[in-house]
């Protein structure tokens, strides 16, 4: 590899990756400012009703569409895309889906939490569905400028009908349902109007092959999302009938601060994913995927220890008093989303080779061991059980991605730095607990002992920086 193609592949990833960015940590940004507002305009049982029913329409849409966006994208991604017949086969199963969905109206109205805001509920499934499979079908033209503004204003609008609803209206949950209703129906026009998707949508024309291979791809994709559910929201499901849904509140709160450190790592993630489809005939296909992988361990535990070490603190003045106590259940969250995050990078060749046994075998692990785990320890530890459970769920996913995706790419699985580093977060994690001056320092020290294990990854870092700043200076100066 010349050091001109290794400069372009690196162009490549960082562009990508800063696009991302815009769309994703704005989002994700105002999505935890709002927080302050949620946990001051409702109250803990009123948060945990608003969570449960982002928990059903979380896996409802997918269900409900086969999961069609996925292939959307990645079908977009091939060289010989025809992107207009694609569209198709994403519109024609979303309108299907819409009309299947009005019978989950029925189930809706039989749950006495949400009863009173089922066809609330039903609007905010079939609306984020519609604007997920536009803005991924953007994602796969590789607009993703466009994506990423899609995402912007979708979450611009809901926090700005947020304040209004809330606020001004004082609508309640009505109004929190109704403000991301809004904004998923703007956000599916404004991707819908980009003038290379409006040419094709108006060039509807459903082909049967092509649907078929496309819905083969995303369906078994689909029980993979049930069992993504499983891990990140069944806990809270049965938080709310097992404690309660105040409880449930304050554990979707706990779940705030983790968000920072899987963010991040979505951004990097979905900008890898593009890199590793062009990596994939590369010679030193293994030494570039190992050399990014690091970088990614290396951010991935500096970040969770982070968030360790201001957590108690930060909670004080992040949340409502009604919800302080939501910071006890959120050390395993973050031990647990680091560990998803890396997962998230391994499992990037099973998109590359569209192998979607390969996210549902992966996810089948995790989800099994989360249900196993919630049901023996939910009515001992409540909420904290939970946590654990969603924690050592991600872990055993990591695990299991890490052995099978050797077939495709081999990771340096047992750098000794990465297990050091695993294990000071651990500690970390569990010397937050303690009282007095010990819950800071002992946390600190593992922060900076994870800054000496990675120094070759931060000099590196700097290095790169250092140069590209020198870089646009000299062509200033020319």
């Amino acid at each position: 590899m010349s050091k001109k193609q290794d400069t372009g592949r690196g162009k490549y990833l960082l562009k990508n990756t800063a696009i991302f960015a815009i769309g994703n940590f704005g989002t994700k940004l105002i999505s935890f400012v709002l927080v302050p507002l949620y946990t001051y305009a409702l109250t803990a049982q009123e948060y945990g009703t608003v969570d449960l029913i982002a928990a059903i329409a979380f896996i409802a849409a997918p269900l409900l569409s086969l999961n069609i966006a996925e292939a959307v994208m990645r079908f977009s991604l091939d060289e010989d895309a025809d992107q207009a017949q694609i569209l198709s086969v994403g519109v024609g199963v979303c309108g299907v889906a819409i009309v299947v969905a009005a019978l989950s109206l029925l189930i809706m109205w039989s749950i006495p939490a949400i009863s009173e805001y089922a066809f609330h509920t039903y609007l905010y499934i079939v609306s984020s569905m519609a604007s997920q499979i536009f803005l991924y079908n953007l994602r796969g033209r590789e607009m993703l400028l466009q994506y990423s503004v899609g995402n912007i204003l979708n979450t611009f609008l809901a926090a700005s009908l947020n304040v209004v609803f809330l606020v001004v209206c004082d609508w309640g949950i009505k109004g929190y349902l109704l403000a991301y209703i809004l904004a998923y129906t703007v956000t599916t026009v404004y991707a819908l109007l980009q003038k290379p998707v409006r040419a094709d949508f108006r060039q509807f024309s459903l082909n049967k092959k092509l649907a078929g291979e496309m819905i083969k791809y995303s369906v078994v994709l689909v029980p993979t999302a049930l069992m993504w559910w499983i891990m990140s929201s069944l806990d809270k499901v049965m938080l709310s009938f097992m404690s309660g849904l105040a409880v449930a509140g304050l554990y979707a709160v706990s779940y705030k601060l983790p968000t920072i450190a899987s963010t991040i790592s979505t951004i990097f993630n979905q900008a890898w994913s593009y890199s590793a489809i062009r990596e994939e005939d590369s010679t030193d296909r293994d030494d570039y995927s190992n050399t990014i992988y690091n970088g990614v361990v290396a951010v991935s535990l500096l970040v969770g220890a982070g968030l360790l070490l201001i957590l108690r603190d930060f909670m004080k003045i992040y949340v409502a008093g009604e919800y302080y106590s939501a910071w006890e259940y959120t050390p395993p969250l973050i031990v647990g989303t680091v560990f998803l995050s890396i997962g998230t990078f391994v499992a990037t060749p099973y998109t590359v080779h569209k192998d979607s046994l390969g996210y549902l075998k992966s996810g089948m692990m995790g989800a099994g061991t989360n249900v196993a785990l919630n049901f023996a320890l939910i009515p001992f530890f409540g909420a904290v059980g939970a946590a654990i459970a969603t924690c050592i769920s991600y872990v055993v996913t990591y695990i299991y991605r890490m052995a099978d995706t050797r077939k495709y790419v081999k990771l340096n699985i047992m750098h000794g730095n990465h297990i050091a580093g695993f294990a000071l977060l651990v500690i970390s994690a569990v010397t937050v607990y303690l009282e007095g001056i010990l819950s800071r320092l002992l946390p600190l020290a593992a922060l900076i002992e994870i800054l000496i294990l990675f120094r070759k990854v931060w000099g590196g870092l700097l290095n790169g920086l250092l140069k590209k700043i020198k870089g646009r200076k000299k062509n200033a100066l020319e």
